[in-house]
């Protein structure tokens, strides 16, 4: 899995210092997540309100006049972050779960249209740190996320501001229903408003 990873970033690396093109764009940016887990992929969410922060930096190279590819490099707070009261050891479930989990995000999407646009594509996120609040059910399985980015934005003259939804495709945590037995996969989930500003 590292190999691949540092496959991916070379490219990357290579992708933005050899191409050179009038249509390119350096840009920064902050804004906040909503985090959450979800119980496998897209499903069901843990129901707690937990706010993040994100800020970061972004390379968009026009490939042509209606679309463009947008690697970012994020700090992203993500996992449920808001401390929850556990009361009955017998009936663990989703919303239970508070780990706060920080990464470094690589966004590697793609624009399609300018003033009003839609962005979509894959993403890697580097495990920074992890700290659970009040239950424990094991470190988080993998330092390295990759995942799904879906959103749309518009932009006034250098100002944007977007609105997006990631899913996360591998398991950080797992645990077990007691009455089923059943096993459950944990997975980071988002939702994210942005607001940037492109220098060039």
């Amino acid at each position: 899995m590292m190999i691949v990873m540092k496959r991916i970033l070379t490219f990357i690396i290579f992708l933005i210092t050899t191409i050179s093109s009038s249509q390119s764009k350096f840009g920064i940016f902050t804004g906040i997540n909503y985090s959450y887990l979800t119980d496998g992929f897209a499903g069901q969410i843990g129901g707690e309100d937990s706010i993040g922060l994100q800020i970061g930096a972004l390379y968009e190279i026009s490939l042509n006049e209606k679309i463009s590819f947008r690697p970012k490099i994020i700090f992203s707070q993500q996992g449920d972050r808001t401390k929850t009261e556990y009361k009955n050891y017998g009936s663990l479930d989703l919303t239970q779960i508070d780990y706060k989990l920080n990464y470094f995000n690589v966004p590697l999407d793609f624009k399609f249209w300018n003033k009003i646009y839609v962005i979509a594509g894959p993403q890697i996120g580097f495990l920074l740190s992890e700290r659970y609040q009040e239950v424990y059910i094991g470190k988080v399985k993998s330092n390295v996320e990759l995942g799904l980015n879906l959103g749309t934005g518009f932009k006034i003259n250098k100002v944007f501001i977007e609105f997006g939804i990631y899913q996360g495709l591998g398991t950080i945590l797992n645990y077990q229903y007691e009455s089923t037995r059943k096993t459950v996969d944990v997975r980071n989930g988002l939702a994210k408003f942005t607001l940037g500003y492109n220098l060039k």
